[in-house]
């Protein structure tokens, strides 16, 4: 029997979710293992950075940050492949699964902890793993801690807006672009049970992470539930996926996907990743940019800085492909060909 692999994460972390998605659809044998209060020692000693997910490899081989973790599995398990067999549809599969890890994580995080029904709900269930379980036996004392616990989650986690660009300035851009997205999966979801087809894609398990997210917490989940029953489906389907048939090829996906590429991406995504990007490489601690005909300014710090550095490996990805003449026509269709040029 194959050995299993340690996957450590939290159930309210959209990076985590993401990877649990992806080992049950390729049926890797793993063992989730939530971190808590019991796992916490252990899960430091292969940590090299406090964040989850973490993957222990049967080798005991370490390894965080959700997308080198797919890529490198994807490599070892090659059947139920998450990859589109076009290559320029692999490429634009994959830029999808950027945009969502770097830009739908802002208004899912900015929701999350912009509203107070919010605030508390994600708190009190952060803060659940982590209390002993002797405090979670005793009622009264185990109220005080949660309580007191999550107050101190939730002014940490408020103070932290400022990393996903969040501030009374940009919150409502923030917000008008997730809902331009759900429009835009709800329309594209009406003809297929995943974005690329009837199997999930790189681009499914990225969104998945955060749309998951959103839906789990009050604000936007009455938002996902009320007006986009198909992009709601697809988030219970992501849960556990399952292999309904093969990828689409481009031109059965171009229609729909279009808007995603042109409004969500190219329209907001790409101008201020560029402008984020710019200035890291300026060394400045603020940036300022026009979405939209809207002026969209905020603090950078440490955490942004890494947007750089995952753009450059999808530039990588970008500057492999052998024959980009397909890819390049739907970057110049799409007004994202400038962002990949040398």
């Amino acid at each position: 029997m194959t050995e299993k692999y340690l996957v450590y994460g939290n159930e309210p972390s959209p990076y985590s979710v993401k990877v649990r998605s992806y080992f049950r659809y390729k049926r890797i044998p793993h063992s989730w293992i939530e971190r808590s209060h019991k796992t916490n020692s252990e899960f430091k000693k292969h940590a090299k950075i406090a964040i989850v997910p973490l993957v222990i490899t049967p080798e005991k081989k370490a390894i965080q940050d959700s997308t080198p973790i797919i890529q490198l599995m994807e490599k070892q398990f090659q059947e139920r492949s998450i990859i589109p067999k076009e290559e320029h549809t692999a490429f634009i599969a994959r830029l999808l699964e950027e945009y969502a890890d770097e830009w739908l994580v802002k208004p899912m995080f900015h929701s999350r902890w912009s509203y107070k029904e919010d605030q508390w709900d994600a708190a009190l269930r952060i803060t659940d793993p982590f209390l002993p379980t002797w405090v979670k036996i005793i009622p009264i004392i185990n109220r005080f801690a949660h309580k007191k616990i999550a107050s101190a989650i939730r002014k940490r986690q408020i103070a932290r807006l400022w990393v996903t660009s969040s501030n009374k300035n940009t919150g409502g851009q923030i917000e008008e672009s997730f809902l331009d997205f759900l429009k835009h999966s709800e329309t594209h979801l009406q003809a297929r049970p995943y974005f690329f087809g009837l199997k999930p894609s790189i681009a499914d398990f990225g969104i998945y992470g955060q749309l998951y997210q959103a839906w789990s917490d009050p604000t936007l989940k009455k938002i996902i539930e009320l007006s986009y029953p198909k992009t709601l489906k697809w988030i219970h389907l992501m849960e556990n996926p399952e292999m309904r048939g093969d990828f689409e090829p481009w031109k059965n996906l171009e229609e729909t996907l279009m808007p995603i590429l042109t409004q969500d991406i190219g329209g907001i995504f790409m101008p201020w990743l560029q402008a984020n990007n710019q200035a890291v490489i300026d060394g400045h601690d603020s940036l300022s940019v026009t979405i939209k005909n809207k002026l969209f300014e905020h603090r950078i710090g440490s955490p942004n800085r890494y947007h750089k550095k995952s753009f450059l490996a999808l530039c990588n990805e970008y500057n492999a492909i052998k024959d980009r003449a397909m890819v390049d026509v739907i970057l110049q269709k799409s007004t994202l060909a400038h962002y990949f040029s040398d």
